[in-house]
């Protein structure tokens, strides 16, 4: 599982990992992730490669990036970018730029809250970005001690449900099964694979595009775990001319 260190991809490589992003459907609505809400823990004693509100944010990113009965779009690195090019910042080694974005037209928003009995509810929120009205909201159980890939899951199976109930989500046959399950269960998933997920997700962040491709295919090798394909196709798309509003 641990990627090859001195393994670096040629260019035809990167080319071919830069697969286009799904094809939305009409009438899919064009959606931002604002991110999740934990609760407060004690701290693990654990060297994680992200924090785990983030690593848990972007395995729903990747959860939306690959649908087609939605259009999801960039909107944390995406604000960060415009903020720094319209400060006159100087732009980090192999870092894409901010590029052009349509912008969204819901923003979801999630919490973790912790439930008696050994449960937990993921709570989201669909609220308009124009209006700033929530336009829908909605809940689904998970267990207190659920898997992180899970609770993942979990979230984007609840924005799903809750466009469905405001009649915002085109019919689409997802090939992936469970991969937004409409009750939680546990992915089967290894610790370690999505550690190496996280891992790349770290890599990315910094724009090392080797070690990011590196972790990602590595962790995409799992069965089952699509999440890290689709990191790794954004990351050939910026590091191959992208920009952070179409990739």
């Amino acid at each position: 599982m641990d990627p090859v260190p001195n393994d670096v991809a040629t260019e035809s490589e990167w080319r071919a990992l830069a697969s286009p992003r799904p094809e939305p459907l009409p009438g899919a609505v064009r959606l931002a992730f604002a991110g999740i809400e934990l609760p407060d823990a004690p701290p693990s004693g654990r060297a994680t490669p992200v924090s785990s509100a983030l690593g848990l944010s972007e395995l729903v990113v990747a959860g939306l990036l690959r649908r087609r009965d939605v259009e999801f779009v960039e909107r944390r690195r995406f604000a960060v970018a415009v903020e720094a090019e319209q400060s006159g910042l100087i732009r980090p080694s192999g870092a894409p730029p901010a590029g052009v974005s349509r912008g969204a037209e819901l923003i979801a928003t999630a919490a973790l809250l912790p439930l008696p009995g050994g449960q937990a509810a993921v709570e989201v929120r669909l609220t308009g970005l124009q209006t700033g009205v929530v336009a829908g909201a909605g809940r689904q159980l998970i267990p207190a001690d659920a898997e992180q890939l899970g609770t993942a899951r979990a979230i984007v199976a609840t924005i799903l449900s809750v466009l469905d109930e405001m009649g915002r989500r085109p019919a689409w046959a997802d090939p992936v099964p469970g991969a937004a399950p409409g009750a939680y269960r546990p992915t089967g998933i290894p610790e370690s694979a999505v550690t190496g997920f996280l891992t790349g997700l770290a890599a990315e962040e910094r724009w090392n595009w080797e070690l990011a491709r590196r972790s990602y295919q590595a962790a995409s090798e799992t069965e089952g775990f699509f999440e890290p394909a689709t990191a790794l196709a954004r990351t050939a798309r910026l590091r191959s001319g992208g920009t952070l509003g179409e990739s």
